[in-house]
């Protein structure tokens, strides 16, 4: 597997690599090396090679490398390091997680005559759109940055993805909304796109060990992840505050997870309105800390902004909420409302309303049973259907497909993937 960031950080390729090696594949996993971890060594079921990709880009033949990776898609040093791995550990796929790394996958699958797997975890190219919008002036300083945002504006990316998965073997996303988008925007044909969701391990959620994190005796609205910006959807949350103090005096807003810039923002709003006292910014917490946190909450969020981004994906966090068994306060998104209404697992809100927060959350406060039964409900509908154990199994699937291609060459039950 291609990851382009430090492994192990990313849950859901954790998941996956679970999932294939229990059904008989050899997982390899390529990614970038990091001060501390060694260059090769097993990590759970898979083996895992680091390279200083980032190192490629120094000096003036960076400048050079760095200029054909913003024209072609392929990142030379991947190139090299592929070629290696290729022969000696008898790869027989690809598989390239998000988009950045898909037109080097498929040129090496070119130049090895094998096939590719793009596993597009988001919309790529309306996620580089909202993530830009929340970026500041500050980041403009940044060379690679600014080089990439003038080389790639969203129009290109645009182009990027429609290339990427027509030229891809198979395509995995992680929601039926995702699915439509690349069949109606980038002309794929439906046969060849396999929805593997973010659903929950029940082993790491649903039976996790809990530790006490405080917050008795309060009413605990959190959210749990990234702040990557405004399309997190935060400031309306933030704003709904001093009215559901009011009527929920010991309420609590619990922010837990990482992203300095948007934080700043936050705390700043946070300071304007007078709530400083009701909201608790943690920071990053290990991951294995977030059941207890999610343990600790009353209600838990996801109060995206409606965007081209957030109405094709679903976060690893309502999945995790429900395992939990808390009901879940939702934005009228596509995937969120579709999930939340289909399972009873909570209330759905307009974006950017913080009237319309305030109302639910009140509305949880004085209504425990009603809670209550919303958070089973989310519960039972984890157990059932929404596991990483369904999602796992699309995932296999999808390889017996890719196996099973026709015209592809006669290959093995077994892959050996990286």
């Amino acid at each position: 597997m291609l990851l382009n960031a430090v492994y192990p950080t990313d849950i859901r390729l954790a998941k996956e690599v679970k999932s294939l090696t229990a059904d008989g594949h050899t997982v390899f996993i390529l990614s970038e090396a990091d001060e501390g971890l060694p260059d090769r060594e097993e990590v759970g079921s898979a083996t895992v090679i680091r390279r200083p990709f980032q190192a490629a880009y120094a000096g003036l033949d960076g400048v050079f490398a760095g200029a054909r990776t913003l024209t072609t898609g392929v990142v030379e040093s991947w190139m090299r390091a592929l070629d290696d791995i290729v022969p000696a550990e008898g790869i027989e796929a690809f598989h390239a997680h998000d988009l950045p790394m898909v037109h080097t996958a498929l040129a090496a699958g070119e130049r090895h005559g094998l096939p590719v797997v793009a596993d597009l975890h988001e919309n790529w190219p309306e996620a580089v759109k909202q993530y830009r919008r929340g970026s500041s002036l500050g980041s403009l300083t940044n060379l690679r940055y600014l080089a990439d945002r003038v080389a790639r504006p969203v129009f290109r990316w645009k182009r990027i993805e429609r290339d990427a998965v027509r030229g891809a073997d198979r395509v995995v996303t992680v929601t039926d909304e995702a699915a439509d988008h690349y069949v109606e925007d980038c002309g794929v044909d439906r046969s060849k796109i396999d929805v593997v969701s973010n659903y929950v391990a029940m082993d790491t959620f649903g039976d996790a060990e809990l530790r006490d994190v405080g917050f008795d005796d309060e009413f605990v609205i959190s959210y749990v992840g990234t702040l990557g910006g405004p399309h997190r959807g935060l400031d309306a949350v933030v704003r709904a505050m001093p009215a559901v103090l009011e009527r929920v005096p010991n309420a609590r807003l619990l922010v837990v997870g990482n992203g300095e810039e948007y934080r700043r923002h936050l705390e700043s709003l946070v300071s304007e309105l007078g709530v400083g006292n009701h909201v608790t910014f943690t920071g990053r917490v290990p991951f294995d800390d977030v059941p207890s946190y999610i343990a600790a909450s009353d209600v838990c969020l996801v109060p995206h902004q409606s965007t081209g981004h957030t109405e094709t994906t679903v976060p690893h966090k309502l999945f995790q909420y429900m395992a939990m068994s808390r009901p879940v306060v939702v934005t009228d998104v596509a995937p969120l409302r579709r999930i939340v209404r289909e399972t009873d697992s909570g209330m759905v809100v307009q974006p950017d309303n913080p009237a319309g927060f305030a109302l639910a959350f009140v509305e949880l406060a004085n209504d425990e049973a009603r809670a209550r039964t919303l958070g089973e409900n989310g519960r039972r509908a984890v157990e059932e259907t929404y596991n990483w154990g369904r999602a796992g199994e699309a995932l296999c699937e999808c390889y017996r497909k890719l196996r099973n291609t026709s015209g592809a060459p006669e290959r093995n039950a077994e892959l050996s993937i990286v």
